[in-house]
């Protein structure tokens, strides 16, 4: 059964299938072979999606639609410009920061590519940034929208794995912010060979100035993590917080935003979240034929064959998920994978929160390389160069990303010390 669905999910991606059909037609194919009624398929993808933790998807989606018609995300900016605009490197490391502000809320790294890379680029290049560096700086920057509470990609590894989505929250503070501090670092090393990126002297009173500006929009990370540290909250209804709080502050505070604007963000809500569900769906009812065929139970036992120590297993499973994030996007990837590796790695002794972020990490670097990336291809859009000039110009930042998850390999408590202190364990 492995190799049948290996075999047309495959032969889907070279035909240019979406990934969700391709499972629906597995899900069919292995169905018949098994001699099983179609009917199961049906209740087995109503099961997939039928959660409540799903709910988040939707409302953090619509939050990153109202951050960046409301004036958030402009407002966030200025306040990374007033922060960090004096250190080497100027408007790439205001990029850098303001993507880690924008994280923290979206939760979606083409979102983040997209609305920071408009705001970025231009003003990137006016500054002594080539067009290239500029939009690989805006581009990588976007990997931390997924580590860095709220994400899409751990809610659903969390739903496909039954972990708790709020300790998974909370696990990926630390490495995000340490990601965007390597991001930083490696700018500033480029900067400083390539003269580029001109610094601004720092001054109290325009970072004042932003932060009165901008305290309102920094109320919404707050909101989404500390409710959920304090227990006043599930990550779920975090994201209903989050959206009535980052409404209110766009159509009251700010005015940017006419109720009449709704309809078309909650249609574009809407078709990427249906793109998720559909996804989901046919995966769930492909994890329920594997494990029936007891796939994830051998698949244990033949890596356990090989070696039962925790880092070499993290470094087998951290390369093949690298190979995989070169070939599918992280969301396929995620729902399909999760549920076969998670129990590879639980099996000596892994925290499951600590492989989701790593997980997450690791098909976010995806994200950023050919032939699939799909930053890439929005960030060759955004910025308007070509994908060989981008690469070229995103090698120094790969290098970084990979010596970051080296570190995350090697040492598992970065991830596990914050969640494990604040024990916080329910979705």
């Amino acid at each position: 059964m492995l190799w049948i669905f290996l075999a047309i999910l495959f032969a889907s991606i070279a035909l240019g299938l979406p990934i969700a059909f391709g499972l629906g037609v597995a899900a069919v194919v292995m169905a018949v072979l098994s001699d099983i009624p179609l009917s199961i398929l049906i209740e087995q993808s109503i099961r997939g999606v039928n959660s409540f933790p799903l709910l988040a998807i939707p409302f953090f989606i619509l939050v990153g639609e109202v951050m960046s018609a409301g004036g958030i995300a402009r407002r966030l900016m200025d306040l990374a410009g007033a922060l960090v605009g004096f250190i080497r490197g100027g408007l790439g490391q205001v990029a850098i920061t303001g993507s880690m502000f924008f994280g923290g809320i979206s939760g979606s790294a083409v979102a983040d590519t997209a609305a920071t890379g408009a705001m970025m680029i231009p003003s990137m290049t006016r500054q002594g940034y080539t067009a290239p560096q500029a939009t690989a700086i805006n581009t990588v920057s976007s990997v931390i929208g997924i580590i860095i509470p709220p994400s899409i990609p751990l809610i659903l590894y969390g739903i496909v794995t039954e972990t708790s989505i709020s300790r998974l929250f909370i696990a990926g503070i630390v490495p995000g912010l340490l990601i965007g501090l390597a991001l930083m670092v490696t700018t500033f090393i480029m900067a400083s060979l390539e003269h580029a990126g001109q610094t601004r002297k720092f001054r109290l009173a325009p970072l004042w100035q932003a932060f009165k500006a901008a305290w309102l929009a920094l109320v919404l990370p707050v909101i989404v993590v500390g409710g959920i540290i304090a227990g006043v909250f599930t990550a779920t209804e975090a994201a209903v917080a989050a959206l009535l709080y980052s409404l209110f502050i766009s159509v009251v505070c700010y005015r940017e935003i006419r109720l009449g604007d709704l309809w078309g963000m909650c249609i574009r809500t809407a078709r990427l979240t249906g793109m998720v569900m559909l996804l989901l769906a046919f995966a769930t009812v492909i994890a329920w034929f594997l494990t029936i065929n007891l796939v994830p139970q051998t698949l244990v036992q033949q890596v356990q064959a090989i070696t039962q120590e925790p880092f070499l297993l993290l470094l087998i499973v951290a390369a093949l998920l690298l190979l995989i994030g070169f070939v599918m996007d992280l969301t396929p990837a995620m729902v399909i994978m999760a549920p076969m590796l998670a129990p590879i790695v639980t099996s000596v002794g892994v925290d499951p929160a600590y492989f989701g972020v790593l997980m997450a990490f690791i098909l976010g670097i995806g994200l950023l390389t050919p032939p699939v990336g799909t930053c890439l291809y929005v960030g060759c859009g955004v910025g308007k160069v070509s994908m060989e000039s981008l690469v070229k110009a995103m090698l120094p930042y790969y290098a970084a990303l990979l010596v970051m998850l080296l570190v995350l390999v090697a040492f598992p408590g970065l991830v596990t010390w914050l969640p494990d202190l604040t024990a916080v364990r329910g979705n």
